[in-house]
């Protein structure tokens, strides 16, 4: 299994010594927001023979959702054909799919 995050906005520290700095950081993550940059997208390519993949997300939640989508035909026929969910718990997600052939890439949104 691979995973990229997708593009992430630096998130600005609570307090910096220079205040018009601060605030460009500041201004800076919550344009990053506002273009779509959340920090909780990916993309997960599973690898052959597994059913079972986990992705290290440390701001992850049990009480959160997780979120995959196909992006590829392959995950398209995978998700089709078998079961495959993801489930957010603390520090990670682990997704459950059926035995992968390998190379079926989906994209996935933690929210929550």
């Amino acid at each position: 299994m691979s995973y990229e995050p997708n593009a992430r906005t630096e998130s600005p520290p609570e307090f910096w010594h220079e205040s018009a700095e601060h605030s460009r950081k500041i201004a800076q993550a919550v344009n990053g927001i506002l273009n779509g940059k959340t920090n909780n997208t990916f993309v997960v390519t599973l690898d052959a023979g597994e059913s079972k993949t986990i992705v290290p997300f440390s701001p992850a939640r049990s009480d959160g959702s997780a979120l995959l989508f196909p992006q590829n035909a392959s995950a398209a026929v995978l998700a089709r054909t078998t079961d495959v969910f993801a489930t957010s718990v603390a520090g990670q997600v682990e997704i459950t799919h059926g035995s992968a052939a390998g190379g079926e890439k989906f994209s996935l949104v933690i929210v929550g």
